[in-house]
């Protein structure tokens, strides 16, 4: 019996291997916005920390260097956002080429099912055809029984 090949199955590798690159693309985004929402997260506590504190300090210095650190780390939020925005805008992008690169490789899954349909549809062609064949020789020759 004759074994099947897909006829296209480099590309259908190719495919595949840019299906996997695009999930480790879309893997390494998400751990960039994962980090910088932990970024995000720890400039946002350590500003609740120092506004709690200054609570508790009278001293006029101490209040203006407090002060002038909250707007160094209310600037450092608004830039962490910002970073942030980008960073899910990334993966936003990564994750709509993921979804082309496995839209791809489906169309040439898809046509490899067809071709091996196609194919296993030939093979029993080909069986019926010789056993038309062996039963019309058959069919005149007298029986040895």
């Amino acid at each position: 019996m004759q074994e099947y090949r897909f006829s296209m199955e480099k590309v259908l590798d190719w495919r595949s291997d840019q299906e996997d690159a695009a999930q480790r693309f879309v893997k390494e985004k998400e751990d960039r916005v994962s980090q910088e929402e932990d970024k995000l997260n720890r400039i946002i506590s350590e500003s609740r920390r120092l506004k709690n504190e200054n609570l508790f300090h009278k001293s006029v210095d101490h209040l203006k260097r407090q002060n002038l650190y909250k707007d160094l780390l209310d600037d450092k939020i608004i830039k962490q956002r910002l970073a942030l925005q980008t960073a899910e805008q990334e993966l936003i992008t990564a994750r709509n080429q993921l979804k082309e690169a496995h839209k791809d490789k489906k169309v040439m899954q898809k046509l490899q099912e067809k071709e091996h349909t196609r194919f296993k549809d030939t093979l029993k062609k080909k069986e019926q055809s010789q056993l038309d064949e062996i039963a019309t020789l058959s069919f005149g020759r007298p029986s040895l029984y």
